[in-house]
C-alpha cells in the first residue's frame, strides 16, 4: 500500500509541477522536496543532476544563443525551464529510490508485464554501454579525443537502437506465444 501511495503521489506531483509557471515556486518546491526526502538528500540531488545537467546545458546554451540573435532573452523563462526539469528529476529519483514498482503495480498485470519489458531493456542497454566503453578504452593508448568520443557515442547509439528493435520484437513474440499479451 505504501508503494502504491508513493507512486500515486509521484504522479500527482509531476502533473502539479508542470502546471506551475513561477520560478520562485519551483525553487521552493525543490527545497521542500529535498527536505522531505530524508537522509541521502545530497546523493539524491547529485543523482538527479548528473542525469539532466548535460541535457539542460545544451538546451540552455541553445536557448541563450537563439534568444540573443532574436533579441528576446528571458532569464525568468530560462530559470523556469531549468528548475522544472531539475525538480522533476529529483522527484523521479526519489520515487525510484523509495518505491518498489512491482509492489505498487500489484493487481495490474498489464503494467507489471510492461515493467518487466522495460527492466530487461535497461539491463541490455547498461551491458551494451559498458561493453562499448571497455572497447573504446582497450583500443586507445591515449585518452580518446572529443571527435573519437563522439564517434564512439554515435556507434553506441546505433547499436543500442538496433539491439532495442531486435530485443523488443523477440520479447514481444515470446510473451505473445505464451499468451501474456492476450487481455
Amino acid at each position: 500500500m505504501k508503494d502504491r501511495l508513493g507512486l500515486g503521489t509521484w504522479l500527482l506531483a509531476v502533473v502539479a509541477v508542470t502546471l506551475v509557471h513561477e520560478p520562485w515556486l519551483l525553487a521552493g518546491a525543490l527545497a521542500g522536496v529535498l527536505l522531505a526526502s530524508g537522509s541521502g538528500r545530497a546523493a539524491l540531488l547529485w543523482r538527479a543532476l548528473r542525469l539532466v545537467l548535460p541535457i539542460l546545458l545544451v538546451i540552455s546554451v541553445g536557448y541563450v544563443a537563439m534568444a540573443w540573435l532574436r533579441g528576446e532573452l528571458s532569464v525568468a523563462y530560462l530559470w523556469l525551464v531549468n528548475l522544472r526539469v531539475v525538480l522533476l528529476a529529483v522527484l523521479t529519483s526519489w520515487m525510484v529510490r523509495d518505491v518498489r514498482l512491482e509492489r505498487a503495480l500489484q493487481g495490474c498485470p498489464g503494467a507489471l508485464r510492461w515493467l518487466s519489458i522495460v527492466r530487461s531493456q535497461v539491463t541490455v542497454f547498461r551491458r551494451l554501454a559498458g561493453e562499448y566503453r571497455a572497447a573504446v578504452l582497450s583500443r586507445s593508448t591515449v585518452p580518446p579525443t572529443l571527435a573519437q568520443r563522439y564517434r564512439a557515442g554515435a556507434t553506441l547509439g546505433l547499436a543500442a537502437l538496433d539491439k532495442a528493435m531486435y530485443n523488443s520484437e523477440a520479447l514481444t513474440q515470446g510473451m505473445r506465444s505464451r499468451g501474456a499479451l492476450d487481455d
